[in-house]
């Protein structure tokens, strides 16, 4: 039972989903945290920033992560789990990419579908500026503000404009910073 509800779950995702994985994840948050209680913030927290260091892509990613998490904690199979989400939340891209494209030349021509494109731009600005507000409000001021963390994050911040660094030397560095601060000196967050 578990696969078919982690299935419908991601294909209802990848559905009502415009703009690409990091869109998605205020959508994941509510199903997962929220309506189903199958993960806490945190752990979904730390699902998203191990989803966005590994390499693929980031819908894929998250859920298929989500899909090994959820159902090994229901005493199922990981990889069906997985199999699961991942295909759901790939399904319904996949058939509307095709149904697209081959009406792609002649839907553009229309003024309602570029009308409708450009209507959905600052959707998906939106979807992601509320993403990035909820993982820096959980990620910063959960329990109290976290000077240190918020210091990181500011400071990679700033490091990612200065520099040509790309996001994976910024992880890289930002999880060396937090073995060092966290984990060796002991620094509370």
């Amino acid at each position: 039972m578990i696969y078919l509800l982690l299935l419908w779950t991601f294909i209802k995702v990848g559905l009502f989903t415009i703009g690409g994985g990091y869109a998605m994840i205020p959508l994941i948050q509510q199903e997962v945290i929220e309506r189903h209680n199958w993960m806490t913030a945190d752990q979904f927290t730390e699902f998203v920033g191990i989803a966005e260091s590994t390499p693929g892509p980031f819908a894929i990613n998250i859920a298929t992560f989500t899909g090994v998490h959820v159902a090994q904690d229901a005493g199922g199979s990981g990889l069906l789990g997985s199999l699961c989400t991942t295909g759901g939340v790939v399904l319904p891209s996949l058939v509307i990419i095709l149904l697209i494209a081959g009406l792609f030349h002649y839907a553009m021509r229309h003024w309602v579908a570029r009308a409708a494109l450009q209507g959905a731009k600052p959707v998906v600005v939106g979807l992601i500026g509320a993403a990035g507000y909820t993982l820096l409000r959980h990620t910063l001021c959960e329990g109290g503000f976290k000077l240190l963390s918020t210091g990181l994050a500011l400071g990679l911040l700033g490091l990612s404009f200065l520099t040509k660094l790309g996001a994976v030397w910024l992880i890289l560095l930002g999880a060396a910073l937090g073995v060092l601060c966290f984990g060796v000196f002991g620094l509370q967050p």
